[in-house]
């Protein structure tokens, strides 16, 4: 409502035209239909073309199965874009403050590690025939309040933001006070991040862009090819870039589905001394390392052996993007599926964590006889194509400990003083 009465007390000077889109999102029963009827009251009262649609989000959400907040942006977007060509506009002026800023770069500092993904709240960018602009991103949301008051405007309030249940409220709630405590002043700091941010992001993803459209890359039938060395002779930051570019060239839309991990497994496959390798990406794409070639693909793999030495404490990234983390502790943490612990003192350290070999066999936890790992992947139902990629943990002489979250093999306990090697799987999506 702020934004609305500064735009329109500036009409008649600039000589534009406004229409107000205001939107219930079938969320909030009555109260929502009620935020509309204020607002097309309002319009009415000042004069004001108005446009009010109700959009079905939790009917948007179970159809695709998004998140509600994905599923409201989502048909916000689509029905703002509809009315920007309806009404030939040429800006769609939104109501983002100082503090939405913090906040949102807040949230993707915490989840993201590529800096190509700490982006914030634009002040204003490309969208539909036309821009999208903040006018509000240099104020806080204090001064707003101070704004609304002094001209006398009484903004409805979304009780939904009161709650923690969200990550955007709980960072408002409890990370911005702390933040404002120290620097009142840190939502114009973070402007100034975002913006210099934005524009260092721009410039390398354009030298990027120079180095995918050039003849270091061999595009062809949905996969793409290039030399080894070639790539590594890229400056690092291009490297990570020109990555994601190949990712978006062949998904044919942004890749969020890959992560930091994937990068890591990508980067080690093409730095590794190891001639021969391969490492699985979301969507049925592979990376396959043949000596100096490497190659993006959608074409079915044959699966590639591994066999990697994990210390204890350490870690070990499979080609796939999974992890493996160890370490020991005088108490057992419990067992889940994705968690193994056993006496490290009937353990042969290093630990190895390879493919499965022609017959092995293991004593599983519960039994006396030994079993066939075949006959285990039989029993678990495991289908054929992953039999040959499921990481096996053994000790240094052998002794198969666990086969990742499948079973664990009876390892004795020392009843005294048991120190207890803990094993963790992790990974972005289930075997």
């Amino acid at each position: 409502m702020a934004l609305l009465h500064y735009l329109k007390s500036r009409m008649d000077r600039f000589g534009f035209h406004i229409v107000v889109l205001t939107i219930d999102h079938s969320l909030r029963g009555v109260d929502s239909k009620e935020d509309v009827h204020y607002v097309t009251s309002i319009c009415k009262k000042w004069d004001i073309e108005c446009e009010a649609v109700t959009l079905d989000v939790p009917a948007y959400k179970e159809k695709y199965g998004v998140g509600t907040q994905e599923a409201a942006r989502k048909l916000r977007y689509q029905y703002f874009e509809g009315q920007m060509e309806k009404h030939n506009a040429d800006y769609l002026a939104m109501g983002h403050h100082g503090d939405d800023q913090v906040e949102t770069l807040l949230m993707e500092m915490t989840r993201g590690a590529e800096p190509s993904s700490i982006s914030g709240i634009p002040v204003y960018r490309s969208f539909s025939e036309g821009r999208i602009v903040r006018p509000l991103l240099c104020v806080t949301k204090q001064e707003i309040e101070s704004y609304c008051e002094k001209n006398e405007i009484r903004p409805r309030i979304d009780e939904s933001n009161q709650t923690t249940a969200y990550t955007r409220n709980s960072f408002r709630a409890h990370v911005l006070p702390v933040l404002k405590s120290h620097n009142p002043k840190v939502h114009e700091h973070m402007q100034y991040f975002q913006e210099y941010q934005s524009d260092d992001e721009a410039y390398l993803m354009q030298e990027a862009k120079k180095i995918f459209d050039s003849s270091l890359l061999h595009k062809k039938n949905q996969e793409i090819r290039f030399n080894r060395s070639d790539f590594l002779n890229v400056p690092s930051p291009l490297q990570r870039r020109t990555f994601h570019l190949i990712l978006n060239y062949l998904y044919q839309e942004p890749s969020f589905d890959v992560t930091y991990h994937h990068w890591e497994q990508y980067i080690r496959i093409v730095k590794d001394e190891t001639p021969q390798a391969m490492m699985h990406l979301p969507r049925g794409l592979s990376v396959v390392r043949s000596y100096e070639n490497i190659a993006f693909t959608f074409k079915k793999q044959e699966a590639v052996p591994f066999h990697y030495l994990l210390n204890v404490p350490g870690e070990l990234v499979l080609p796939d993007g999974a992890y493996i983390y160890a370490d020991y502790d005088d108490y057992n943490r419990g067992q889940e599926s994705h968690h193994f612990a056993c006496d490290i003192s009937n353990v042969t350290l290093p630990l190895i964590v390879r493919t499965r070999k022609p017959g092995d066999k293991f004593i599983p936890k519960g039994m006396k006889g030994r079993k066939k790992v075949k006959d285990l992947f039989i029993d678990e139902k495991i289908p054929h194509e992953q039999r040959s990629n499921w990481p096996i943990v053994t000790d240094a002489n052998g002794q198969i400990l666990w086969v990742v979250s499948l079973k664990e093999a009876n390892i004795p306990v020392n009843q005294q003083h048991p120190i207890w090697l803990h094993l963790t799987y992790e990974n972005h999506k289930n075997f």
